[in-house]
């Protein structure tokens, strides 16, 4: 499982980028990165009576790599909520992208195929339907899996790939193969539950057999818990061992579906046992954690160790994780953050290799910049570079200027090249709008 070493201190600064695995910045929709409507909108604890919340984003850009000249699009984000009895809120929260001349899934197409472009591409995704309150909470649709959302392991161990709300069906056609998720959590003093089941269509769940998943499938279970200064937890995902329905990722007929008949492209559809455990702690300003991942389909594990310091305006982590089937994977990163500059720099090795540089620079009046280079080390000519500058305009909207290369080994998606800054490849020019 793929993880960039960044430490959290530097990438609150560098575009809001997460530690390790996300990299789920709020920066100006033409670089890549997160807008308000491409954002999987979890509610949140507490929220209480709030009706309805309606965020709002577009763009309009030119790139001649990625989206072949002139594009435009938007993307609508709905959350709601309203107090129950007995001190219970309960809503849903909604995404809504809106493409236009690029329509791959549901569309709208004017009477004689008339309008600016022709289709209007409507894909809804991030589709959770939520009751919390009283310590408790149920999520249904695109939300996270049990064992992920209590699975707090150390970077790059190769057998702790709990499936996650990206495997989750989202509307995209990126290797998605579950349909949804149902899952409760629940706080009863130190100890925080989550456990979950897939839940699918009902209609040929199960590739090449007559058998249908049904809601008490898949299940999948994580539990934390606080004592004073330490963390302990575990995490345990059942096997599904038949092939899910929704498992390429190429959707040939473009009806918007990912069936059986397109089966077999990427994913092969199964969910492995997994068993994790994990411990933390804070020492002499250092936080510590091991923990141990097993895949009892593979008879494969992991068990890692990273430690976390920060000193001043720079935090230093250092990871290693023994693997019984590859590489062990060790590396080490720096980050530094103070005042208007901002950087980061990280070393990977073992079964998986990489290293990068990045930083940005807060130059005032609205001007950041941003830069970076990250060598994936698999053995060919898979760099990625970029350079780019946002300009804030002010009431939510931003001009944004990026180039971005690859080298002719790269193999990575090119509207994603950087980590903690991503951008298009080739020259994009752009403005976003934030509402």
């Amino acid at each position: 499982m793929k993880s960039i070493l960044l430490t959290s201190t530097a990438l609150v600064a560098f575009a809001g980028a997460a530690m390790a695995e996300s990299h789920g910045a709020m920066a100006p929709m033409a670089d890549g990165t997160t807008a308000p409507s491409d954002m999987a909108m979890e509610p949140l604890a507490g929220m209480g009576p709030q009706g309805v919340v309606v965020g709002a984003d577009g763009e309009f850009g030119y790139n001649e790599e990625v989206e072949n000249g002139f594009y435009f699009d938007g993307g609508l984000s709905i959350t709601t909520s309203a107090g129950m009895n007995m001190g219970l809120t309960a809503g849903l929260t909604l995404d809504i992208d809106l493409g236009f001349g690029d329509a791959e899934g549901d569309n709208l197409t004017a009477p004689g195929g008339g309008g600016t472009f022709g289709d209007i591409s409507v894909d809804a995704s991030d589709f959770v339907v939520f009751v919390e309150g009283q310590g408790a909470a149920l999520y249904v649709g695109d939300t996270e899996t049990g064992a992920a959302t209590r699975w707090a392991g150390t970077t790059n161990m190769e057998n702790d790939a709990f499936l996650e709300v990206d495997d989750v069906d989202d509307g995209a056609d990126e290797g998605d193969f579950i349909d949804g998720v149902m899952r409760g959590d629940l706080e009863m003093g130190p100890i925080a539950a989550s456990l979950s089941f897939l839940l699918v269509d009902g209609v040929n769940d199960l590739v090449d057999t007559d058998v249908e998943l049904d809601s008490l499938d898949g299940l999948s279970l994580g539990v934390e818990g606080t004592f004073g200064g330490f963390v302990v937890g575990m995490a345990y995902q059942e096997e599904i061992s038949r092939g899910l329905v929704d498992f390429s990722s190429v959707d040939t007929n473009n009806d918007g579906i990912i069936g059986a008949a397109e089966a077999g492209n990427d994913d092969p559809g199964t969910v492995d046992e997994i068993i994790g455990l994990y411990a933390g702690t804070s020492f002499a300003g250092a936080d510590v954690k091991v923990a141990y991942a097993s895949n009892e389909t593979s008879n494969e594990d992991s068990l890692g160790l990273q430690v976390d310091y920060p000193f001043g305006p720079v935090s230093v982590s250092a990871f290693y994780s023994a693997e019984s089937a590859v590489d062990d994977n060790y590396g080490i990163g720096v980050s530094y953050e103070n005042g208007p500059l901002a950087g980061a720099l990280y070393f990977h090795d073992g079964n998986d290799e990489e290293i990068g540089l990045e930083a940005s620079y807060v130059l005032g009046n609205g001007l950041t910049m941003y830069a970076g280079y990250i060598d994936n080390r698999d053995g060919g000519d898979d760099y990625e570079a970029y350079a780019a500058a946002t300009y804030d305009l002010g009431g939510g909207a931003a001009l944004i200027a990026a180039y971005g290369d690859t080298g002719d080994d790269y193999t990575g998606a090119n509207d994603e090249i950087g980590n903690s800054f991503e951008v298009n490849e080739g020259v994009t020019v752009a403005v976003s709008f934030t509402f």
